[in-house]
């Protein structure tokens, strides 16, 4: 038995009822693309809590053991363990929003580049399916390509037809603005519009967002530069000049040690910090 189906068992039907107070949870999940029903999910979390709550506790109740009376000693660690099992849990509870939170992160940072394919493939007036099913062989637009997949599979393999299958992932899907493209695809297929003008709109409107957050990027990399060299790269040769000023009249040793830390040490661990700061914010990650 899996621990998936373990931990069900034991807090499948506690979770069943508590499944209509968590909508928030279940919409998450799915926009998350969690391969877990909602019981299946929150038995793991319950079970995974429970057990780190009695391992806490056993374990801090030992430490504590050292120091106070057995009695406080287990006291203080349930104390304790209760608020590092809250803690565990509220990470359970936000995981799915988190997830969801960077597919559409994922999926709107490929949108310039997978509408101007769509553009393009519609001016050769193929099937509405043709564009999703084209778009979704693209690795290189990750979840972009996983969620035009869904809807081709919604088609082809369970039959729904290509309206379906479009409303379908548009009330899934994480990203506000490929939910907004896919309501006006579906408009334009039931209306009989124009789609490659639509197309062509939704890309000259997300290559101008596009080349607005560049900007905006390129000015927020001339901001971190500018602070790194100011307060760490200048800072860290000042401090290293006073201290062997200061070493003349002091302890050699300490001085060396805190310069030998300074240098090989904290400079690089900040270093590291800013790329991955820089990167975080880059729209092009």
């Amino acid at each position: 038995m899996g621990f998936v189906s373990f931990s069900y068992r034991i807090f499948g039907d506690m979770c069943r009822s508590m499944r209509p107070y968590f909508n928030d949870v279940k919409d998450d999940m799915k926009k998350a693309n969690l391969n877990y029903t909602f019981e299946e999910y929150f038995s793991m979390t319950f079970f995974v809590v429970m057990i780190a709550f009695f391992v806490e506790t056993v374990f801090l109740s030992f430490i504590f053991g050292f120091f106070v009376e057995p009695v406080l000693a287990i006291l203080m660690s349930m104390i304790l363990s209760i608020g590092i099992s809250s803690v565990l849990f509220f990470i359970f509870y936000t995981y799915p929003a988190t997830v969801a939170s960077r597919r559409a992160n994922n999926i709107e940072k490929a949108m310039p580049f997978a509408l101007s394919y769509l553009a393009t493939l519609s001016s050769s007036k193929v099937q509405p399916i043709v564009l999703f099913k084209s778009l979704g062989q693209f690795k290189e637009y990750g979840e972009l390509a996983k969620e035009s997949k869904d809807i081709a599979n919604n088609v082809e393999i369970f039959g729904l037809t290509v309206s379906d299958a479009i409303r379908t992932q548009a009330k899934s899907t994480p990203s506000k603005k490929f939910r907004d493209i896919l309501w006006g695809i579906n408009s334009i297929i039931v209306s009989g519009g124009d789609m490659t003008s639509y197309l062509s709109g939704k890309n000259e409107e997300a290559m101008n967002d596009y080349r607005s957050k560049i900007r905006k990027f390129s000015q927020e990399i001339s901001l971190y530069l500018e602070v790194y060299l100011t307060l760490i790269i200048t800072g860290t040769i000042f401090f290293i000049v006073l201290t062997s000023i200061i070493s003349v009249v002091s302890s050699g040793i300490e001085t060396i040690l805190t310069q030998t830390f300074v240098t090989f040490i904290l400079l690089p661990v900040l270093s590291i910090m800013f790329l991955i700061l820089i990167k975080s914010r880059s729209p092009l990650e």
